[in-house]
């Protein structure tokens, strides 16, 4: 894809996935997938979002894969343990 954003945003996602397929802790994948999930959110809601444009239909497609990978990491981890940063309590 063309688009810079795209391009700087993909990098940071891919090195969280790497460290998330790495031996962690519960509470250290639930940060690493939550913060998957603030990086796709903001390719989701990029203002620069053209719904002609091909690159930005594929974007938001990869970042919405991106957003259901974290929700099935934080399923499977038994979060009734684990405190995110940021939140009053246990998610």
């Amino acid at each position: 894809m063309k688009c810079l954003i795209y391009r700087n945003k993909a990098a940071v996602m891919k090195k969280i996935a790497a460290r998330l397929g790495r031996g962690r802790s519960d509470g250290e994948k639930a940060r690493l997938a939550a913060r998957l999930g603030e990086e796709a959110d903001s390719l989701i809601a990029c203002a620069d979002y053209d719904s002609a444009s091909q690159d930005c239909k594929n974007c938001r497609a990869i970042a919405s894969r991106r957003k259901r990978t974290m929700w099935g990491i934080l399923k499977s981890i038994k979060t009734g343990q684990v405190i995110l940063p940021g939140t009053k309590g246990r998610m």
